[in-house]
């Protein structure tokens, strides 16, 4: 009978799980057509200075922090996918207000605040719809598959971008970019959101029980900080190239997607924690050997290497999360958004301080170490 189960497992379409996938791959098409040139846009074809650049990302690690509980109690009433799909336009806007940048020059605080109100309503809107979907004993994988499948949207994302911004500029890249954005939210929306009623009050966040894991999501938020915004900046003055960046981008992505799914498989099987234990230090070491890179030979050798670290990296990490999001489900995400916040925080305030891009790099290198307090 145990064997049956697992067979019929296998053939059961998962639908809402399967929208999940769709829009998560949908979504990470769209943004990596010119999410990983942003700071450079910023930086280099507007000229904006270091500071004012890294800026927007302060203002949107903030906003994301303050705006996170006030997504959980939007998406505790009215339901996770009318989340995720508020998100939408609020990023959308940004996007459009980037590319209106050279004729009206919008604040960047504003940019940042308009970024992390909606990534705050959608990962508050995936982090419970996934939570619901997914099944805790084949969780792993399918983590596993929802992130691997996410970076196979995004494998063509950054050559397209690369691309388009090559040849015709950033403002195409910007169109396309929020069109596909759009039709993401509605693979969400080919079955109905059922409300599930969740609690959530202002002041379990300061609740200690919540802060258990707080070094480690805090590494969570180093690690976005440092792969999205301090590594193109800090690559591309070596590459010298937005299609070699993208192409790079690509390479990194599709190394990680597969083994994404197959680190995931085998977590299920195996204790996701020592996994994570074993893989942490190689990732640690993958980020030391970012910072001192100074070929593109160089930068395509640690590409390669920091794909297969992440790859077995994220999907035990990833399923942990959910596994121990425990019966509060909200107030557990809404502390682990404000602490990934302060990591993003620590790195941005590295930069600044000390005025090297190298800094930031070296400093996640060392917050990977935090997966041993997992």
């Amino acid at each position: 009978m145990p064997h049956e189960h697992h067979f019929w497992w296998r053939f059961y379409p998962h639908k809402e799980l399967t929208q999940v996938y769709l829009s998560s791959a949908v979504r990470g098409f769209a943004n990596s057509i010119v999410g990983l040139f942003v700071p450079l846009y910023l930086y280099l074809e507007l000229g904006y200075s270091l500071p004012a650049t890294l800026s927007l990302f302060v203002f949107f690690a903030l906003t994301l922090a303050v705006s996170s509980p006030f997504a959980a109690k939007f998406a505790a009433k009215y339901g996770c996918k009318h989340s995720i799909l508020v998100s939408t336009p609020l990023y959308i806007l940004f996007t459009m207000l980037l590319y209106t940048l050279p004729v009206f020059k919008v604040p960047l605080w504003l940019l940042g605040i308009l970024a992390g109100v909606s990534i705050a309503f959608y990962w508050m809107g995936m982090h419970l719809e996934f939570s619901k979907v997914s099944d805790h004993k084949h969780r792993g994988e399918e983590v596993g598959k929802r992130d691997g499948i996410t970076i196979l949207g995004t494998l063509a994302g950054p050559i397209a971008g690369g691309v388009i911004i090559q040849q015709f500029g950033f403002k195409p890249a910007f169109i396309l970019s929020s069109i596909i954005l759009f039709i993401s939210a509605l693979f969400l929306f080919l079955s109905k959101d059922k409300h599930t009623h969740y609690n959530f009050h202002f002041k379990e966040l300061w609740d200690k029980r919540h802060w258990k894991y707080s070094l480690f999501f805090i590494s969570r938020g180093t690690r976005v900080m440092a792969a999205g915004v301090i590594w193109p900046l800090f690559v591309f003055a070596v590459l010298n190239d937005y299609f070699t960046l993208g192409a790079l981008e690509s390479i990194l992505a599709a190394g990680g997607a597969l083994l994404l799914w197959l680190s995931g498989k085998f977590s299920d099987r195996i204790n996701k924690s020592k996994i994570l234990h074993w893989v942490a230090p190689f990732e640690s070491f993958s980020w030391f050997l970012r910072a001192i890179i100074a070929t593109p030979l160089q930068a395509l050798g640690i590409t390669i290497f920091g794909s297969i670290t992440y790859g077995a990296y994220e999907s035990p990490a990833g399923a942990l999360e959910y596994d121990r999001a425990g019966k509060n489900v909200l107030a557990y995400f809404v502390g682990r958004e404000v602490f990934i916040c302060v990591g993003r925080l620590l790195v941005l305030g590295m930069v600044l301080l000390t005025d090297t891009l190298t800094h930031g790099l070296v400093l996640n290198g060392f917050a990977m170490l935090a997966a041993f307090l997992f």
